[in-house]
């Protein structure tokens, strides 16, 4: 049955595009994500790391795409970026971290994409309330991300910015090496 929905949703949004377009679809859903892809959301990854006897495992990344015109969603094989590490925010409350920052120099390049995920705790006996925020960082003239700032604020109980905070965080990004 969901593969029959899949085929109605595909088939629904090619005689949508065939409408605006004027002419013809003849493109898979996967060539049309790549052909449109402000039509279509990341909405989630994830990822298993299988045991290993050798003690190193591969770790097996998928991100769900969905389509914004009609629903339906698929599965796309992908890198996986699992990365964390510790901060502390400055007098003014908060942190700036770039994820290059916490790679190996010998890692090659990598493009970023939705969706980021980010999780943030105080290391502290003391209660605060942490928010973060993130930005796909590009540079010209690639339009593509070629890195992930993250924010985190901490926040006192009465909404003032907490200076001094220690922070442990975590981001997890689906990610592609860049092929030079």
């Amino acid at each position: 049955m969901a593969s029959s929905r899949k085929q109605m949703a595909v088939a629904d949004l090619k005689a949508a595009l065939k409408k605006f377009a004027g002419q013809k679809i003849d493109a898979s859903l996967e060539e049309m994500v790549k052909r449109f892809p402000n039509l279509f959301i990341r909405v989630s990854t994830y990822s298993f790391t299988p045991a290993s006897e050798g003690g190193s495992a591969d770790n097996i990344g998928k991100v769900v795409t969905e389509s914004i015109i009609v629903g339906d969603s698929f599965c796309n094989t992908s890198e996986l970026l699992d990365v964390s590490g510790f901060a502390a925010t400055s007098g003014a409350g908060n942190v700036t971290l770039l994820i290059s920052n916490f790679l190996c120099p010998d890692e090659p390049s990598r493009y970023y994409f939705e969706p980021v995920n980010i999780v943030a705790t105080a290391v502290s006996a003391s209660p605060f309330f942490l928010t973060t925020t993130h930005s796909l960082i590009t540079t010209p003239p690639d339009t593509s991300a070629t890195d992930v700032q993250i924010n985190i604020f901490a926040w006192n109980a009465n909404g003032t910015p907490a200076p001094n905070v220690v922070v442990n965080w975590r981001c997890r990004v689906p990610t592609a090496v860049i092929i030079q």
